[in-house]
């Protein structure tokens, strides 16, 4: 079945709105190429209004790649919940991330659905760090050259904190590096990839420098430029970029329902990247589903 899409802008930053589009029904392969077209022009696509379980919504997700397993389970799909038992990531706010940076191979996509949705509360944040790296300032790119920064993540730490404040981590934890200014796998095009949430150091440099190069990106990333502020609804499906955005949550309340089904593409589960891992943090067993952020 084809679908026209009309789709109107979510913000100057970034992301599209795909209008009157039903997720649950059939998709051909030229509906799919224009969604797929459209999610790398804009880094985000937004549904409104959608009714899907979690069957459908990996079925529609996995046009773009195959979903990840990511729980012993065995479903493709997670809860992101304040109210469910198997839910994770709880009522805190979340710094700016990408979601398992820390892992060679981070996540390539991300839907979230909404569930159940509290009017006016639980608003996510994006940020564009392709348009990011295109319109960083030559003194900032004459600084980072071919530089790579140390990604890391303590499952202990207080998640909306700037790591790259904090005291250095312990070297046990599993960290990766990247390139500050990465190539994006598919789209060819440089992403400005450092994180407040999960980068700390920068290679070859002293960490006062590296600390110091650090606050000067995050400047020029997280200005309101390039930042979409998402107000969710129930029935809203948005799908993004993880390597081209980054998200961040506002702290929910514990007496604010929130539940999100969250689907991914591409990258390493995160039950894969943990098991067998626990001499590197001496007291994991299995992963920590905070983790999965």
């Amino acid at each position: 079945m084809t679908q026209n899409l009309e789709l109107r802008p979510a913000s100057d930053a970034l992301g599209v709105e795909v209008l009157d589009f039903d997720a649950a029904a059939p998709l051909d392969e030229v509906t799919t190429d224009a969604l797929r077209t459209a999610l790398d022009e804009h880094q985000l696509l937004l549904f409104r209004d959608q009714s899907l379980d979690a069957d459908a919504q990996v079925e529609f997700v996995t046009r773009f790649g195959p979903a990840l397993i990511e729980t012993g389970s065995g479903h493709k799909y997670q809860y992101v919940s304040n109210t469910r038992a198997d839910g994770i990531l709880g009522s805190g706010r979340f710094a700016f991330h990408s979601d398992h940076e820390f892992m060679d191979e981070p996540i390539d996509l991300i839907a979230l659905y909404g569930v159940e949705v509290a009017a006016d509360r639980g608003r996510t944040h994006f940020c564009n760090g392709l348009r990011a790296a295109a319109t960083l300032p030559t003194s900032l790119r004459e600084r980072i050259g071919e530089r790579s920064a140390r990604h890391i993540l303590d499952p202990d730490g207080d998640m909306d904190a700037v790591v790259a404040r904090k005291d250095p981590l312990a070297d046990h934890l599993p960290p990766a590096m990247h390139p500050i200014l990465w190539s994006h796998p598919r789209l060819d095009k440089p992403i400005l990839y450092v994180s407040e949430q999960q980068s700390d150091k920068v290679e070859s440099l002293p960490d006062d420098e590296g600390r110091a190069l650090l606050e000067a990106l995050f400047a020029h990333l997280y200005s309101p430029t390039l930042l979409y502020v998402h107000e969710w609804r129930e029935g809203d499906l948005i799908l993004w970029d993880n390597l081209g955005l980054q998200h961040a949550r506002d702290a929910l309340g514990s007496e604010v329902p929130r539940t999100l089904r969250r689907v991914c593409v591409g990258g390493t589960p995160v039950i894969e990247f943990f098991r067998g891992r626990e001499d590197r943090f001496g007291r994991m067993t299995g992963p920590d589903p905070r983790l999965d952020a």
